[in-house]
């Protein structure tokens, strides 16, 4: 009798559409805060467990596994933006910004936390330029959301110090402006993120994405 040997190969699936989807249900709700939708407010502090526990845990997960298929590139985007998710998230805890360990909302709006959280803003929005250099090598969504993400954090940056400066209407309109951009984003999120579900399943119609590499590859050919 003959018996059937198991197999050790197996298919792993694709991560990335786990790490968009933590991108899109953590920073979508975000965006319509800094944007005051429906009396929304407090700089994100009501979005605390979902920025940690969904955005930062499920991205950083999303980069472990982008780390064991090999791609190097979307696993240091989301171990970095499930860094920040974390460290974001942490930030609207009151033992991080307030002076006596329970007063979130007046620590967020001090002097002293906001011109010092700027810099955090400035920085990823420099991360996001070399990310937006690196995407021209994957696909249109990649790069307009890189793109859409320098303006964001550039805008929170402004924001900051405006409203550390006591400025607070200009920092209130910088904060709008980055939460339309941050909007802008996701909804490429959610485009890019449909289009990789669908391919998942096999389904008949494909979105164009705008694949980058064939051209870079013929490019290189020629």
């Amino acid at each position: 009798m003959m018996h059937r040997q198991p197999t050790l190969a197996k298919n792993l699936g694709n991560p990335t559409p786990l790490g968009l989807g933590a991108f899109v249900l953590t920073f979508t709700p975000l965006a319509c805060c800094l944007m005051a939708w429906r009396g929304a407010g407090g700089g994100g502090a009501a979005f605390n467990g979902v920025i940690i526990m969904l955005g930062g845990i499920l991205l950083v997960i999303s980069s472990i596994l982008k780390f064991i298929l090999g791609n190097t590139f979307s696993s240091v985007v989301f171990g970095h933006l499930g860094g920040f998710c974390l460290a974001f998230g942490a930030s609207m805890t009151p033992a991080f910004n307030s002076t006596d360990g329970t007063n979130t909302l007046a620590g967020l709006h001090s002097p002293g936390f906001v011109n010092t959280f700027a810099f955090f803003f400035l920085f990823m929005a420099l991360l996001m330029v070399i990310y937006t250099v690196c995407a021209t090598q994957t696909n249109l969504p990649f790069l307009l959301i890189f793109a859409s993400l320098i303006v964001v954090f550039s805008l929170l940056a402004a924001a900051y110090w405006k409203l550390g400066a006591g400025n607070e209407i200009m920092g209130n309109r910088l904060t709008v402006g980055a939460g339309a951009a941050l909007f802008v984003a996701t909804i490429l999120g959610f485009y890019l993120l449909t289009a990789q579900l669908l391919d998942s399943v096999g389904f008949p119609l494909s979105l164009p994405i705008g694949d980058f590499s064939s051209l870079w590859t013929r490019a290189h050919r020629q």
